[in-house]
């Protein structure tokens, strides 16, 4: 199964769990000699709960960027610089365990890795419902770090 995945996609949203998986991704790129994708999705909730609804669409998207930004550069520091040149970065909008299936029905060469629970608010007393939704809707492997 392993001869199949081309590149592992890591959710991160800066949470400690994220980073936590960013780390375990290195190590796996590193083993099977594949690429890693730092994907952010900004959540389409948070457009509506902060306001930003009559915002433009440009302007709405430099939000995302920059928040996005966050994310990779605190993923970043955090790794070091051990293969950091070898990673590449996405920003989607939308529902973030949607946009990652989607990610994972547009290509399935894709090894998902993510924390069990990011930002949210929401508690969960086994997995967050990000994770819970990929495991169980992706077409890939996916594997969730605790």
């Amino acid at each position: 199964m392993t001869e199949n995945i081309k590149e592992i996609l890591v959710p991160v949203d800066g949470s400690v769990n994220s980073i936590r998986a960013a780390r375990f991704a290195m190590e796996m790129a590193s083993a099977m000699g594949v690429g890693v994708r730092l994907f952010y999705v900004f959540p389409a909730a948070s457009v509506e709960i902060i306001g930003m609804a009559g915002m433009s669409r440009a302007d709405i998207d430099q939000a995302a960027q920059a928040a996005a930004q966050r994310a990779f550069d605190e993923t970043r520091e955090a790794l070091g610089s051990d293969m950091i040149e070898q990673v590449e970065q996405e920003t989607s909008i939308g529902d973030p365990a949607e946009e990652i299936i989607r990610y994972t029905e547009d290509d399935q060469t894709v090894m998902v890795i993510l924390g069990r629970r990011g930002l949210s608010r929401m508690k969960s007393l086994m997995l967050g419902s990000v994770s819970d939704k990929v495991i169980r809707h992706a077409r890939s492997p996916v594997t969730v770090i605790t």
